[in-house]
């Protein structure tokens, strides 16, 4: 990897990074209101991770990976959008993995395993995203001779 594609990548892992702080910020809003009105903290986390997974989707394609996407059109689009919703599932499934293993195995409170469970799937998450979900064509390299 060049430093120029190193010092892009790690300004992006910041980026999606202070992203994903606003996004945790929204998905514990919503979680802390739902536990506290006594809904399921299964049924919260659904619904937490959903409202934090619509402004990561936005967010995260503006400012973080706005150079892969850049020119990719309604069919990019819509691409990028199946992926995306793809990949949250996924994330939202290993998420209730680990929390319902917090709570219920670990007996920890559900606020302690939400934020346990978040801190872990931060770096895999941003792995798929720049990997799968924000990945953006690269250029044909053509054999030959220059």
């Amino acid at each position: 990897m060049s430093d120029q594609a190193g010092n892009r990548s790690i300004k992006q892992f910041l980026t999606f990074s202070v992203i994903g702080g606003l996004n945790t910020i929204i998905d514990m809003a919503v979680f802390t209101l739902l536990i506290v009105v006594h809904t399921h903290y299964s049924i919260a986390q659904i619904a937490a991770y959903a409202a934090g997974m619509l402004n990561s989707y936005i967010m995260n394609s503006v400012f973080t990976f706005r150079s892969e996407t850049a020119g990719s059109g309604k069919r990019g689009g819509a691409t990028r959008m199946l992926r995306f919703m793809l990949w949250n599932l996924f994330m939202l499934g290993v998420s209730l993995l680990l929390l319902v293993i917090a709570t219920e195995w670990a007996g920890l409170h559900e606020l302690v395993g939400k934020a346990i469970v978040t801190v872990l799937v931060v770096a895999l998450n941003f792995y798929g995203s720049k990997r799968w979900v924000f990945a953006g064509r690269k250029p044909v390299e053509t054999g030959g001779m220059s």
